[in-house]
């Protein structure tokens, strides 16, 4: 890794108690580089809060790597060596308990792979894997994987603009993929300064949304130019009384195509929100 912070902290990928120790830090450290840039006459950024208007029951077993909702389906990885998998969920039909188990459908990954982020992009769905340099095709209806595809380093985040895929690799590169090669790579800047740690990512008119590993924030990210020009807060967005001692960090963004809404879930939580957003002034 290029990044030195990123070093330490991978070690933490897939330990939320020690990560926990560290979250505050980084989170506070973010805004705190957004209130210096203000100063300095850099960037204009603007910072939201995020709203709960719809809660839905998610399944505190999925480790959330990935998370896209595509023609009624919503479709979600999950990590951990040994452990992981790919679900495909009826949308919005689905529900937890019941005969929920009647609208999902997994595929279970070989022992060797740490799932990470899903994205479907020209009628395929595309699978990351964390140190393999794999990334997997997989057809959407068979749920079989149908073709391997290398990737230069680790795999974090994946999500599709209609004609690319776009790829984290937990560094503040960004590397667009089309037609089975690399096109280009992206520096995502806050304030000038590279961002490390971009995890999850979603593709929301225009622009390329991010979780960013260890914060309760979103941030929102210009593919013309790499530049950060949104912030979104969650923090205390899941209760701590619906917290267990695995509960995990804040990943997965889904943008449901039909009706615009806005969809996050975290790491072992029990519950998928829909947010709107509220400009803090």
């Amino acid at each position: 890794m290029k990044e030195q912070p990123f070093i330490v902290l991978s070690r933490l990928r897939s330990l939320p108690l020690m990560a926990a120790l560290v979250m505050a830090a980084l989170a506070l450290g973010l805004l705190a580089d957004l209130a210096v840039g203000a100063e300095s006459g850099a960037d204009t950024i603007t910072v939201y809060d995020a709203k709960a208007v719809e809660r839905r029951p998610f399944d505190r077993g999925v480790f959330t790597q990935g998370f896209v909702i595509h023609s009624d389906k919503l479709w979600v990885s999950s990590g951990l060596y040994g452990k992981s998998f790919v679900e495909r969920w009826n949308w919005p039909a689905w529900k937890l308990g019941g005969d929920g188990g009647t609208h999902k459908t997994r595929l279970e990954l070989p022992e060797t792979v740490f799932a990470e982020g899903v994205a479907v992009h020209k009628n395929t769905v595309f699978l990351l894997s964390w140190k393999s340099q794999k990334m997997f095709a997989i057809d959407p209806k068979r749920l079989e994987i149908t073709h391997t595809y290398a990737l230069p380093g680790e795999g974090w985040g994946v999500t599709s603009d209609g004609q690319s895929l776009w790829i984290s690799d937990g560094t503040s590169r960004l590397r667009e993929w089309r037609d089975g090669t690399f096109q280009k790579q992206l520096t995502v800047t806050l304030n000038g300064k590279p961002l490390p740690r971009l995890n999850e990512l979603e593709w929301i008119n225009g622009e390329i949304w991010a979780n960013v590993w260890l914060t309760d924030q979103i941030v929102v990210i210009s593919p013309a130019t790499g530049r950060i020009t949104r912030i979104i807060d969650l923090t205390n967005l899941l209760p701590k009384k619906e917290r267990r001692r695995d509960t995990d960090v804040l990943n997965g963004i889904a943008h449901d195509p039909k009706t615009g809404d806005v969809w996050v879930t975290g790491k072992r939580w029990p519950t998928m929100f829909r947010i709107e957003l509220i400009e803090r002034q």
